[in-house]
């Protein structure tokens, strides 16, 4: 049996190739849902040289798509499953795949949602012009066309008013045209995201809420002691008309014990526009209220915020198998966005970085960068732009990654695709480089079976001596295992 040598406990990192170079490339999630009768926006996420000439072949009536650009647009009014083969063209080559288009109630976020979020990189101090340029570097930088696709605004973006048409929260100075915004977004085939709370004063703001008056108390009084509380005199429906007027394809929605009266109420205000809007309700759902929440809401936050710490990290990524029976297509555990930006002179690590990401990957979890993609780190690039990684969050399955063997040191996950293969994460939580525990892979996998490295992007040789893996302190390796029988293990 081979054992590792010291630089086999590292984690190879294939590094990311131009995404405007090279022949066509397809990538993304294989299914794909809207409403119908509702605005359609989707950019098929390619890389490859550009100029590039796209096509669809059997898009729903109301639909077409932008052949230079990859955008499909419209209105599709009939219900249904619809088989669309995309295909991207340029003078080095063609690429073909298929996409499966549902048009029906509650077909939104289908796959974990992926794109960017204001705060970590920039907490408070957003304007309109800097996430005009952010969304124009998501296309630069690549991230688009591999698939991340919101560029959601944050806390800061409210003033202290209501007003215009809707009397609803008026931006503050330095977002002097929100549905500017949201058009140029949307011009590049990306989706807008915003966000709010049910508090009279949000977190990171002197702006206000979706509420406002004297507080409600029919909410515990733990809601005042962080100087935060609900008002009497609610708001939602007509935020909600705003942002959808403005062209909002997404709400973050945020309160620190996230009680379903709330959230519902939001909800149904967001029932009532003619727009598709991604929900996600943050911060505190409880255990107990899940299956109520996924009813509810997209996406749904159990654990307070993300630091750029390992402690951060193990405790908000692991341990959380008992929400796996909620986890499904539209409804997904949420961990926080991303957490790769230095902040008050903390960062994680390289080895911390591939667990951080490989973990939220197979969980999984949306995911939204916290990074600024003006300026992109080489490293993080290589992360952020794996295929193969991406490929595991965006499964259409939707199967979550449960824990076959957990301890103080390892955490060893398993996590079925829908072609029958799965994913196989090996997180060393400890602080030593160590072998992994031997497991007894049969039982789930078959007598036989292939398995590619997918940071490194390589097949493993060598199986048939055992599937002997070193791992480095706090790192991760993650596979993707291919049964000879055709299908693994059912969990």
């Amino acid at each position: 049996m081979h054992t590792p040598c010291d630089s086999e406990y590292e984690t190879k990192v294939a590094p990311a190739q131009p995404w405007n170079a090279g022949a066509p490339k397809i990538n993304g999630a294989m299914r794909y849902g809207a409403t119908p009768g509702r605005e359609f926006l989707y950019l098929v996420p390619t890389v490859g040289e550009r100029p590039m000439h796209f096509s669809a072949e059997g898009l729903p009536k109301g639909l077409a798509i932008d052949s230079q650009k990859g955008i499909i647009t419209g209105r599709a009014m009939e219900k249904g499953c619809h088989t669309v083969t995309l295909t991207a063209e340029n003078r080095l080559g063609k690429d073909s795949r298929t996409l499966e288009l549902v048009l029906g109630e509650h077909s939104l976020a289908l796959t974990p949602p992926m794109g960017w979020n204001s705060w970590n990189c920039f907490r408070s101090d957003i304007n309109q012009k800097q996430i005009c340029e952010v969304a124009d570097a998501m296309v630069e930088s690549g991230l688009a066309a591999h698939g991340y696709s919101f560029v959601n605004l944050d806390s800061g973006w409210q003033s202290k008013q209501r007003g215009g048409q809707f009397n609803a929260i008026v931006p503050k100075e330095t977002f002097p045209d929100m549905a500017e915004l949201c058009q140029h977004i949307h011009s590049l085939g990306l989706k807008a995201g915003i966000y709010s709370s049910p508090y009279v004063n949000p977190w990171g703001t002197k702006g206000i809420g979706s509420t406002d008056g004297l507080p409600d108390t029919s909410f515990p009084a733990s809601f005042t002691s962080y100087g935060k509380f609900i008002g009497l005199c609610r708001h939602e429906l007509e935020d909600a008309r705003q942002w959808a007027a403005w062209g909002f394809d997404y709400l973050k929605y945020d309160w620190v014990v996230t009680d379903m009266f709330n959230a519902e109420k939001m909800r149904n205000a967001l029932d009532e526009v003619d727009r598709d809007v991604v929900y996600s309700l943050v911060i505190g759902v409880a255990l107990k209220d899940a299956q109520r929440a996924g009813e509810i809401a997209n996406l749904y936050r159990a654990n307070a915020d993300t630091a750029p710490t390992w402690e951060s990290i193990r405790s908000n990524g692991f341990r959380n198998n008992e929400w796996n029976p909620f986890i499904a297509p539209g409804h997904w555990l949420d961990l926080d966005m991303t957490t790769t930006t230095p902040r008050d002179g903390k960062s994680l690590s390289r080895n911390e970085l591939i667990t951080h990401l490989s973990c939220w990957m197979m969980r999984p979890s949306p995911i939204m960068l916290d990074c600024d993609p003006r300026n992109l780190d080489p490293f993080l690039t290589d992360l952020l732009c794996n295929d193969e990684i991406i490929a595991v969050n965006q499964d259409i399955l939707g199967k979550p990654a449960a824990s076959i063997l957990s301890n103080d040191t390892w955490d060893i996950q398993l996590k079925p695709l829908a072609n029958g293969d799965c994913a196989l994460a090996f997180f060393n939580l400890g602080n030593k480089p160590a072998i992994a525990p031997e497991l007894n892979l049969t039982y789930w996998l078959g007598s036989q079976f292939r398995a590619r490295d997918l940071w490194a992007q390589e097949d493993v040789t060598g199986m048939e001596e055992g599937f002997v893996v070193g791992v480095a302190p706090h790192g991760a390796k993650v596979y993707r295992v291919i049964p000879s029988s055709g299908r693994s293990k059912t969990i």
